[in-house]
């Protein structure tokens, strides 16, 4: 694993959306539109946070809340920042927004094919818990539910 960089991390602006635009077309095959980003960082019930190392915007992640639960809708980091523990930053960040809001669950979607991310979500507590047909579109797939319970370590399932 490369030297863990320390990122900081704020909400995001709609300044931000140039370089989170280029983020998320340059990572993902079917990346979201500017407005799906502008309505999280809009939201009461919702959020969005970008990572930032030397003020370059280097990761973000966006979230929605329900019934005490927080669903981690998009997490991405740069590839040049990947394996130097930004993505476990972020998701810290993300644990620690679900306890202020009181959330007892954290629940995300993934690719089948995306072992990286499955893995990384598996180290951080998360398990799956049922497979969505189809879900992606871009290019069609299978995604997998994966829930974490807060409070609850991988050590005590």
């Amino acid at each position: 694993m490369s030297a863990r960089v320390e990122v900081a991390m704020r909400p995001m602006l709609k300044g931000d959306l140039k370089r989170v635009m280029t983020l998320e077309k340059g990572i993902f095959s079917d990346p979201w539109p500017s407005d799906a980003f502008e309505e999280h960082m809009d939201d009461s019930e919702a959020g969005a946070l970008v990572a930032e190392i030397e003020s370059e915007t280097v990761a973000y992640a966006c979230y929605q809340l329900e019934n005490h639960t927080l669903h981690l809708t998009n997490l991405a980091v740069d590839r040049a920042c990947r394996r130097k523990s930004v993505a476990k930053q972020v998701l810290d960040r993300i644990f620690d927004v679900a306890r202020d809001r009181r959330c007892e669950l954290v629940f995300l979607e993934v690719r089948v094919s995306n072992e990286a991310a499955r893995c990384f979500y598996e180290a951080s507590g998360f398990r799956t818990i049922k497979r969505l047909t189809n879900y992606y579109e871009s290019p069609p797939e299978d995604a997998l539910v994966m829930m974490h319970r807060l409070g609850v370590t991988s050590d005590d399932r």
